[in-house]
Parts: C-alpha cells; structure tokens; sequence
C-alpha cells in the first residue's frame, strides 16, 4: 500500500472515530439528564409505585450513560493510537516528499550540466542544433501553462524567475492584438532554452497546451536537448502517468512540496549552470 492510501485509510478512521466519540458523548448527555430527571420526580411524588418506578428509570438510564462512558474512552483510546500513527506517517510522507524533491532538483542539475556543450556558444565551425529563426524572441523560459492557473503560479512565477534574472517567454506579455497566436507560440518555443511546463487538472484539460507540450517535446527530441522542466501542481505521479507516461518519467519540481521562491531557485539554477 503506498504512503498516500495509508494517509487516507488512517484519516478516514480518525474521521469514523471522532463521530463515534460523539455519538456516545450525546448518549452519555441525554441518559444522566434522563436520570436527573427521574430522580428529581421520585424525589418530589409520594407515591410508593411512583418512586419505585422512578427509580428503576434512574438506574436504567445510569447503566446506559456508563456504558457509554466506556464506549467512548475506548473510542477515544482508538483514536489516540490512529493520530499517533497518522502523526508519523504524515512526517514520514513529507520527508518522502523533500526527498524526491531535492533528487529531482539534483537530477535536473545533473541533466543541465552534462547537456552544457550543447546549450553553450557555437565556434565558428561549428553548426547550431537548432536554426534560430531571425525573428524568433530569445529567452531563458517559455512558461507554458493553462490559463486557469495564471493568477495561483503562472505569474507569480514568471515574476520570480525575472527577479532571479532571467527572460521569459509569456503569453499575456509576447501575444499582441492582432498577431496570430500560433505563430507567435512556436516562435516562442523556438527562442527559448528551457520550457517550464506547469502541469496541471486544467493543463491537461486544454487542446492549446497539449500543442504546445507537443512542439516542446518535438524540440527537446530534435535537438537532443534536456530541456523540458515540470512543475507538478495540484497532481499526483498517477495523474500525470494517465496523461503522459513521457511526462510522469521526467524529473518534475512540485509546488506541493516546494514553496515558489524554491521552484524558482532551482529553476534559476539549472539555467545559470548551463550558461557556465
């Protein structure tokens, strides 16, 4: 069983056992009144039968609110011991995560470097890769991303990478009124290094950024070049895998496991290390 539905089993006991523990405190509540009540009547009536009958509710009502009582502090008990091992597996899930981040971080550095000769000036005998056409927008980062996501990451991240100095591709700011967008996308792709590709529910919902995830796969296939970089958010490994098992094998930064300003970093990074 993976950590993920481990999390999710214990989480959904945690949630079974808190109602439970509920259930009985209701039912410890409403039996010592009912006993209160009974006791206060038999107290007050002066009838034998009456007092008697008053009674045997007071009792009856009193054994029902102890077991009750003992049903919820074995709930409570189960509960205890559920939350301890959420605790550690939440802690254990996280450090998983920080993990898998930083290999993936040091993997796409490692990527950078050894893919360095190709990314680095031309001699002059010496043939581009890839033609740069002449109008082509030269840049660091061609940012693709659904339009959905712009005002949670697209943007924020485009804004931190130009803080950490590089240029970047993005549509709101390349895309002019009355120029077609098409063209002005694959001239983008053909001008940048990298491509950061956030992926996303509504990413894999559009037609327009499978096109462009395609023309930088194309890229990435002519060129022969390590330049595709995931950001994973709001996805899993499965969920990517369902749409591009290409995708789920590249090494991704995730924004649930790392904070803006460490995608960027690490984003930085790697493009600073292939222009050494």
């Amino acid at each position: 069983m993976s950590t993920v539905s481990e999390l999710n089993r214990y989480r959904d006991q945690a949630a079974r056992l808190h109602t439970e523990i509920s259930r009985h405190s209701k039912t410890v509540a409403d039996k010592r009144k009912k006993a209160a009540d009974a006791q206060s009547a038999a107290s007050r009536s002066r009838s034998v039968s009456t007092v008697r009958s008053k009674r045997r509710e007071v009792e009856a009502a009193t054994t029902a609110a102890n077991s009750a009582e003992r049903k919820r502090a074995d709930a409570e008990k189960k509960l205890a011991d559920v939350e301890r091992k959420l605790g550690r597996l939440q802690a254990r899930y996280e450090k998983e995560q920080r993990a898998e981040s930083q290999r993936s971080f040091n993997a796409i550095r490692k990527a950078s470097s050894a893919a360095t000769s190709q990314f680095g000036p031309f001699s002059r005998t010496e043939a581009p890769l890839v033609r740069q056409p002449e109008n082509a927008d030269v840049t660091d980062i061609f940012l693709s991303h659904a339009s959905e996501d712009k005002d949670e990451i697209a943007r924020p991240l485009r804004k931190a990478l130009e803080d950490r100095g590089l240029t970047v591709w993005f549509d709101e700011l390349k895309i002019k009124v009355g120029h077609s967008i098409r063209q002005e996308i694959e001239k983008g792709i053909e001008g940048a290094r990298f491509g950061v590709v956030i992926l996303s529910p509504s990413f894999f919902a559009k037609q327009w950024t499978q096109a462009e995830l395609d023309a930088l796969f194309t890229k990435k296939i002519d060129s022969s070049r390590s330049m595709i970089l995931p950001v994973w958010h709001r996805v899993t490994k499965d969920e990517v895998a369902a749409h591009s098992p290409l995708l789920a094998g590249l090494l991704a930064l995730n924004s649930a496991t790392m904070t803006l300003s460490e995608i960027a970093d690490a984003i930085a990074e790697t493009v600073a290390e292939d222009g050494q």
